[in-house]
């Protein structure tokens, strides 16, 4: 597959992937809401809606430094997308965040 074709299905690929992620994360309470906050307000929203607050952390950590906290962020993302409740989400997600922890805590 030439350079072209591959990029064209990437391009195609994220398209398909934030489309999906605009339609479950409109669905959650809050997520209105939370995105629109004025900067005064953004602690008071995320803490009336945690479910919105917990779903964009985990979109916007997909890609971070270190390749273990970003499949862990996916895991999460994926699951969310694919429908499944984010408290058991939220659940899997910190077991996941704890155990990455308690194995690097004295990392440098």
């Amino acid at each position: 597959m030439d350079t072209a074709s591959n990029s064209l299905t990437t391009t195609y690929s994220r398209q398909t992937l934030r489309k999906q992620q605009r339609e479950v994360y409109q669905k959650i309470p809050g997520m209105f809401e939370l995105l629109h906050a004025a900067s005064d307000t953004v602690d008071d929203v995320t803490s009336k809606y945690p479910d919105a607050a917990f779903a964009l952390m985990v979109s916007d950590n997909l890609f971070c430094h270190n390749r273990e906290l970003s499949e862990i962020h996916q895991r999460a993302f994926f699951a969310i997308l694919n429908g499944e409740s984010i408290a058991n989400v939220r659940f899997r997600y910190e077991k996941d965040s704890k155990k990455y922890l308690s194995r690097h805590l004295w990392d440098d």
